[in-house]
């Protein structure tokens, strides 16, 4: 027969029992663990996802104004460009000159003032006039998706055949600028008393 000693016996089994007792302690380390690294995960997501929400939002709205601020540009240089053609006549370019007040407008202003450019052309001829115009300052009055009423402050010094000379003529003018093709065009023009 063959003894066994009585604390080999029981030393198997104190340590199977005290290996039991820390696999169930980390068993249970574990899951309380997992909750919150669940839980952590959830938040930074959460956090990176309001993070990209926000970022988007600021980016498309820093967007849209550069898109106003370049519209808005446009619509300026057009108009101010609108107004010197206008003001702007030499008897010897007659034609020239009115070809670029023709190519910067549209509609009905446009139409006008080809129906009415022959006869412009000759009293310009005839009186051998000279008109130049500069813009002082331009603003936008009012601004309606692709169209725009502006106000062009202008200085136009008009000379003739008859040696007259005038002196520099201050002059308010609101033009409406329309987007034709791509670019902005006047479509209506008018003095500002």
């Amino acid at each position: 027969m063959v003894e066994v000693a009585p604390d080999q016996d029981a030393a198997p089994s104190e340590e199977a029992a005290s290996s039991a007792d820390a696999a169930s302690a980390d068993g249970a380390a574990s899951m309380s663990r997992t909750p919150a690294v669940t839980a952590g995960v959830a938040v930074l997501s959460v956090l990176a996802l309001a993070f990209l929400a926000v970022s988007g939002y600021f980016g498309y709205t820093h967007w849209q104004a550069e898109r106003a601020a370049q519209q808005r540009s446009q619509i300026l240089e057009a108009a101010s460009q609108g107004v010197v053609n206008l003001t702007t006549m030499d008897f010897e370019r007659a034609d020239e000159d009115v070809q670029k007040v023709l190519d910067g407008s549209a509609g009905e202003f446009r139409d006008d003032f080809e129906a009415r450019s022959k006869d412009l052309i000759a009293v310009m001829q005839e009186a051998q006039v000279k008109s130049v115009g500069e813009v002082r300052q331009a603003a936008i009055e009012r601004q309606d998706g692709d169209s725009a009423d502006v106000l062009v402050a202008v200085t136009q010094k008009v000379s003739n055949a008859g040696g007259a000379a005038e002196e520099p003529r201050g002059q308010r003018m609101r033009v409406t600028m329309q987007l034709e093709d791509g670019t902005y065009k006047i479509v209506k023009a008018g003095f500002v008393q």
